[in-house]
């Protein structure tokens, strides 16, 4: 039998938005709409994606920060997490050396990097403090700096910030390598991420993603996670103070994120097409 034409007049209009997944993908969209249109400002390829925040476990005292930072936004079941990312440029990430070295090049040329870390830092606060504004949430920034110098211990770091890696991994923007960096297919770990939290549900998009598989790059280039990894041992404090010792114009290495990219970089190549 035929629909009415009344009906079928109706079944052509427009319909209202009238499920929570409907108003999911419009945010969503607008969200992902006003990231790509920072992104375009400020010269930089970006990725972005979400999860709710109940979905990520965190150390307890980072929980007990975020439990303050976020005091007002609502309940915990009902605030979402954006996770964005700026990549650095393939002449930034050349900068660095290709293989292990003790002290910096006399040319200065691995600072490039170091002045790109400090940009993408300061870009990412003020992207993920005008995505907050704009969408009622709280932006967590990309970093707390001066911390590796001053610090007695890598531990100094926990309490007082969030990890945006751990975020990251949840909204599935890449996985957890062996230097325990977030990976991305797009540009393995040679960028840096900011966390923005909104009080509204925003699931995640799932990606296939492949992991490292047999890939020991990091590992081969850095003799520190080489000896964590011989003795089960966590390497971030030895990392802070190779980073202290290097001294550059800010508190970065990349060693391991050089290595990591070309690796990924060689694998998209080889890819068929």
């Amino acid at each position: 039998m035929q629909p009415s034409r009344r009906l079928q007049r109706y079944l052509k209009m427009p319909q209202p938005p009238s499920s929570l997944q409907t108003r999911e993908e419009l945010l969503r969209s607008q969200i992902e709409d006003e990231f790509r249109s920072l992104c375009k400002q400020v010269g930089r390829d970006g990725i972005i994606g979400f999860s709710p925040l109940e979905d990520t476990k965190l150390m307890p005292v980072q929980s007990e920060y975020l439990a303050r930072k976020l005091n007002g936004l609502g309940s915990r079941s009902k605030i979402a997490v954006i996770s964005i990312g700026l990549l650095y440029k393939e002449q930034e990430i050349l900068a660095i050396p290709t293989g292990w070295v003790g002290r910096p090049p006399e040319d200065g040329s691995w600072n490039q990097y170091a002045r790109a870390y400090t940009e993408l830092n300061h870009t990412l606060n003020g992207m993920s403090s005008q995505m907050a504004e704009k969408f009622g949430g709280v932006a967590e920034q990309a970093t707390k700096e001066g911390l590796a110098v001053e610090a007695g211990h890598v531990t100094v770091y926990f309490p007082v910030t969030v990890s945006h890696r751990a975020f990251a991994e949840t909204a599935k923007l890449g996985w957890r390598g062996r230097h325990s960096l977030i990976v991305t297919p797009e540009a393995g770990p040679a960028l840096r991420f900011a966390t923005v939290f909104v009080p509204e549900r925003l699931g995640r998009v799932n990606r296939d993603l492949s992991g490292c598989g047999a890939c020991d790059a990091c590992v081969q280039v850095c003799p520190i996670l080489r000896e964590a990894g011989l003795h089960s041992k966590d390497y971030r404090e030895t990392c802070r103070l190779r980073i202290k010792a290097l001294d550059l114009e800010d508190e970065v290495c990349g060693i391991c994120v050089r290595a990591c990219w070309e690796a990924v970089r060689t694998s998209k190549m080889r890819e068929p097409a």
